[in-house]
Parts: C-alpha cells; sequence; structure tokens
C-alpha cells in the first residue's frame, strides 16, 4: 500500500501503482489564502482511494 502525503502541488504519477494507493485529503477551511487562482491542487487520480479527514 503506498499512501500519499503531498503539498497539492506535486504532480500525481502518470500510470498508476502496482499497490493499492490510499490519499487522505484534510478538509479546508474557507476562506483560506490557498484559495487563490495560483493554488488550485490538483484533484487526485480515479485509481486512489481517496479518504476525506476531519469536517
Amino acid at each position: 500500500m503506498v499512501v500519499a502525503l503531498t503539498d497539492g502541488q506535486t504532480p500525481w504519477p502518470s500510470a498508476r501503482p502496482r499497490c493499492r494507493t490510499v490519499v487522505g485529503l484534510f478538509a479546508r477551511p474557507a476562506p483560506n489564502w490557498e484559495d487563490s487562482e495560483e493554488y488550485r491542487p490538483d484533484t487526485p487520480p480515479d485509481w486512489a482511494r481517496v479518504v476525506t479527514i476531519g469536517r
């Protein structure tokens, strides 16, 4: 299993890893300085299992 921790700006792998991939997404309070147009994190790929952490 791979657990991905990212700043949201690092590109996701273009190919699915051979093992299960889990992505933990933390809830973001609004408003947030990171909500600018320059900082829009990419959504995880369809092959990743996404777990939302927080609200």
